[in-house]
C-alpha cells in the first residue's frame, strides 16, 4: 500500500463507498445494540445523559481534526484484530449472558476503533479518535449485578447523611431501613429513600459532564483537569444529600401537596445546577490557591537593590533566562543598577576633576 495524503484520500470516491459499506455493515450487525441503547437512554432516566454523549463525540472527532493523520495507506488491514476481538466479545456475551448488555455496546466500540484503524491511517488514526471511543461506554448501562449493589450502596449513603443533615438542623430524626423519621407533634413524618432517590441518575451524568468539562478545559493544568474529574463523584454525593434534607423539610413543615407535586421532581432537577455551581466554586479556589504565586526577586534574596518583586503566574517565563551573578547588568534593563561583580569604570576620575 502507498500512502496518499489524507486529504486526497477522503475526496477519492473508492475511499467514501468502502467507508460507508463497512460502517453500514457494523450497524446492521449491532443493530440490536443500538436499538436497546435509544430504547434505554429514552426510557430510563439514569441513562438519558447518552443522547447528549453522541453528538459530543462527533464534536470530539471535528475538533481534533489538527491530529487526523496526514498521510494515510488504506484498507489497513491492522484493522483485522479489533474486528477479531469485537467479534469474539459479542459471542461470549451473548452466549453467557454475562453483563451482556455492557459487554456487546463494548463490543461495538471496538469495531468503530477497527474503522478508523483501517480508513484513517492505522494506528495513527487512533490518536485522533481515541478521546471519542474512551467517551463513549459513559453512554453504555450498567451490568444489571453491579448497578444493583452501587444503587443498595448509594441508598444507604443517602439515609445515613440525610439523616446526618436533618440532626445538623437541630431536628430529632432517626433511620429505619431505608426510611428517615422525623418525630413531630402531629405525627412522625416518615420520608422514604427509595432507589430512584439514591442518586446513580445525577452521578451518571455528572460524571459524563465533568469528564467533558476536564477534557475540553486545555488552559488548565493536567493536575487541575484531573481533580476535576475526580471530584465529580463527592460533589454528586453532596448534591443529593442537599436534595433529600429540603425534600424533608418541606413535608415535615406540613406542605405535603408542595412536596409531592413541586418540591420532589424540582430539587432533582436542580441537582445538575448546583453541582455546576459547586464545581465553579472548586475552580476558583485553586486558583486562589494556586495562582498568581509572589516570589522574591534574585537582587532582594542577594541583599541588593535596584530590581524590582516579580510576579510569577502559571504559564509566565522569566525572559532574562536564570540569574548568572557573573553576567553584567544591561543597562535601562529590568532590575539595572550596579553590579558588584564589576568595578565602576569611571574608576577613580571624580576625585582628581
Amino acid at each position: 500500500m502507498t500512502a496518499t495524503p489524507s486529504a486526497a484520500v477522503v475526496r477519492q470516491r473508492s475511499w467514501q463507498i468502502s467507508l460507508a459499506v463497512v460502517v453500514a455493515a457494523l450497524l446492521f450487525a449491532f443493530s440490536g445494540v443500538l436499538r436497546e441503547l435509544v430504547q434505554l437512554w429514552t426510557t430510563k432516566a439514569d441513562y438519558s445523559h447518552g443522547l447528549l454523549i453522541v453528538p459530543f463525540i462527533a464534536y470530539l472527532l471535528v475538533t481534533r481534526r489538527e491530529f487526523f493523520p496526514k498521510w494515510i495507506a488504506w484498507p489497513d488491514l491492522w484493522a483485522l484484530p479489533p474486528f477479531a476481538l469485537s467479534a469474539a466479545v459479542y459471542f461470549v456475551a451473548d452466549r453467557t449472558n454475562f453483563a451482556k448488555e455492557w459487554l456487546q455496546a463494548f463490543a461495538l466500540m471496538l469495531a468503530f476503533a477497527g474503522v478508523v484503524v483501517m480508513f484513517c491511517g492505522g494506528w495513527k488514526g487512533l490518536r485522533w479518535a481515541w478521546p471519542a471511543l474512551v467517551f463513549f461506554p459513559l453512554a453504555f448501562p450498567l451490568p444489571n449485578m453491579v448497578e444493583q449493589a452501587v444503587t443498595a450502596k448509594l441508598q444507604s449513603f443517602a439515609v445515613k447523611w440525610g439523616n446526618f443533615g436533618f440532626q445538623t438542623l437541630g431536628l430529632p430524626s432517626y433511620a429505619e431501613g431505608n426510611i428517615i423519621v422525623l418525630p413531630h407533634a402531629e405525627g412522625d413524618t416518615r420520608l422514604g429513600v427509595a432507589q430512584a432517590c439514591s442518586g446513580l441518575s445525577m452521578i451518571l451524568a455528572f460524571v459524563a459532564l465533568s469528564a467533558a468539562i476536564a477534557f475540553l478545559y486545555k488552559s488548565r493544568p493536567t493536575v487541575d483537569r484531573a481533580i476535576l474529574f475526580a471530584s465529580a463523584l463527592p460533589i454528586s454525593l453532596v448534591c443529593n444529600m442537599i436534595r433529600i434534607v429540603v425534600t424533608g423539610l418541606v413535608y415535615y413543615a406540613g406542605w405535603t401537596k408542595l412536596g409531592d407535586l413541586i418540591v420532589h421532581d424540582l430539587a432533582g432537577w436542580l441537582m445538575m445546577p448546583l453541582a455546576l455551581f459547586i464545581l465553579w466554586l472548586e475552580l476558583r479556589v485553586m486558583d486562589w490557591v494556586t495562582s498568581p504565586v509572589e516570589t522574591v526577586s534574585t537582587n532582594e534574596l542577594l541583599g541588593l537593590s535596584g530590581r524590582e518583586p516579580r510576579m510569577v503566574t502559571r504559564g509566565s517565563s522569566n525572559r532574562d533566562g536564570p540569574f548568572n551573578p557573573l553576567k553584567p547588568l544591561t543597562a535601562g534593563g529590568p532590575g539595572a543598577g550596579p553590579n558588584p561583580m564589576r568595578p565602576d569604570p569611571r574608576g577613580d576620575a571624580g576625585t582628581h576633576s
